[in-house]
Formats: C-alpha cells, sequence, structure tokens
C-alpha cells in the first residue's frame, strides 16, 4: 500500500501542495526559476492535462499541472512532476560536471607542456581510461566518451 508519504517524497523539496479544484487535481510545484517543465512529454496522451504558472518571483516559479480528478489524472500529474524534476536535476548535474571538467583542462593546459598539448585529440569513443598529461611518459592523449551528452541522451 502507497502512503501519501511514499508519493509525495520523490517530489521534495519542489512539492508545494495538492488539491482538488472541482473535477481536477492541481500539483503545485515551487522550481527554480530556470527549470524547463512545458517541453517534458506527455505521459499519459489520453489524459487531459494542463500546466499553469500560479506566481514567478525572481529565485522560484510556483506551477500547477493540472488533470482530471481521476486515478489516471493523479498518476498522470505526479508521473510528469517526477520527470520534470529527474531532467532538471540532471541538467543541473551535468553542467556543474561540465564546468568542473573544463577547470580540470584549464589546470592541465596551464601546467603542461606545449608539445604534450599539441597531442591531446577528443575522438568521441567511450573509454574507461583517461590518460592525464604529466611529467610521465606517454603519449599525452585524452579519450573523452560521449555515450550520453546534450541532445544526444533525450
Amino acid at each position: 500500500m502507497n502512503t501519501v508519504y511514499k508519493i509525495i517524497e520523490p517530489l521534495k523539496p519542489y512539492f508545494f501542495s495538492l488539491r482538488e479544484i472541482g473535477d481536477n487535481v492541481s500539483l503545485d510545484l515551487k522550481l527554480p526559476v530556470k527549470w524547463k517543465y512545458e517541453e517534458m512529454k506527455n505521459p499519459n496522451e489520453e489524459t487531459p492535462f494542463a500546466i499553469k504558472v500560479q506566481d514567478k518571483k525572481s529565485e522560484h516559479t510556483l506551477v500547477s499541472l493540472i488533470s482530471p480528478s481521476t486515478e489516471d489524472g493523479y498518476e498522470m500529474v505526479f508521473k510528469y512532476a517526477e520527470t520534470v524534476i529527474s531532467v532538471n536535476v540532471e541538467e543541473e548535474q551535468k553542467a556543474k560536471l561540465f564546468d568542473e571538467k573544463v577547470a580540470e583542462l584549464k589546470n592541465m593546459f596551464l601546467s603542461s607542456p606545449l608539445d604534450k598539448l599539441k597531442d591531446i585529440s577528443f575522438n568521441g569513443k567511450e573509454t574507461n581510461e583517461i590518460t592525464r598529461l604529466s611529467n610521465s611518459p606517454g603519449d599525452g592523449k585524452i579519450e573523452l566518451g560521449d555515450s550520453k551528452g546534450p541532445g544526444k541522451d533525450k
């Protein structure tokens, strides 16, 4: 048996409220202002669904996910909310990782000799091993995988 807590827990800290308004259910989320929420795929094309921005502040947007107050409608708004959260959290993590890798690459360029830097190649093949430039012998090549990345993992 699912408890209300188990259903809402995956939406924290973005869950704001759950209401029934007339014949509709409205799941309200307080999302960071930069997050995308309208571009997600509707998980059930047969169930009517709408998104309404209730309030927009400089740090967050209050968004209502609205569907009929039926079992399918409730399932729809919760699945959509979980998708919005997971996609945006992953995008934030990718952006953070990208910034970290750019900083690593910058440090590598600042601390390595030019002749070793000229041998760096990014061939797009996935590899479990990255050869780092150092003072130790080696060919100085770095291979970065791209099994997933912007535009490729949607």
